[in-house]
């Protein structure tokens, strides 16, 4: 899997370090359970090109990564400045809990069979009142592109997921576009949680 974006790390960062995430990011954001103003701890998971990463340490929050592909890690740390750490979520552990887990366009190389269990684990390094957001490809099922394992995930199979963790509220979910201009036809499930 992280073959992939070992092997073609340039194009994939030239492809979407600067896709506007702005409206998913506020919508999280909005989430966080901190008063306005104050710097939250908030966890990319999946970091990628460090896209995300960059634009919260901006914001002033206290942002830590990790991503699976060495060259995604080291993507993260020389765009955004933020450490970033090499890790499957698969064995995703912590030292300390987060505000927020921003996991943007990468639950979706888990395993269906292994989500569960991933979300439990992420949920379990929420505090209370942490946000979630993650994000799948609109579909159904496993499948294979380009060497990539996929899940993909309608509104109702992604609440079904949430639901099933028994660690949140009720999830907010909607569908978008993709916001890369070459691939507009494609559709996002998207979803905040928060832990309760």
């Amino acid at each position: 899997m992280t073959d992939f974006y070992d092997t073609h790390a340039t194009a994939f960062i030239s492809t979407t370090r600067d896709v506007d995430m702005l409206d998913m990011r506020r919508r999280f954001m909005a989430a966080l359970p901190i008063a306005e103003g104050k710097a939250a701890r908030i966890l990319d998971a999946g970091s990628g090109s460090g896209r995300d990463a960059l634009a919260f340490r901006l914001l002033g929050h206290k942002v830590e990564a990790f991503d699976a592909s060495p060259a995604m890690v080291a993507a993260t740390r020389d765009h955004s400045g933020v450490q970033a750490r090499q890790m499957r979520f698969e064995g995703f552990f912590w030292e300390h809990a987060f505000e927020g887990i921003w996991a943007c366009a990468s639950l979706l190389h888990v395993a269906e069979s292994d989500l569960p269990e991933v979300i439990k684990r992420l949920a379990a390094h929420l505090t209370l009142g942490g946000a979630l957001y993650l994000s799948f490809k609109r579909g159904t099922g496993e499948r294979v592109k380009d060497g990539r394992r996929f899940t993909d995930m309608s509104p109702e199979s992604l609440t079904a997921l949430l639901d099933g963790c028994r660690a949140f509220g009720e999830a907010d979910i909607w569908e978008s576009q993709d916001c890369r201009p070459d691939r507009a036809s494609e559709v996002w499930v998207n979803a905040v949680v928060k832990k309760t």
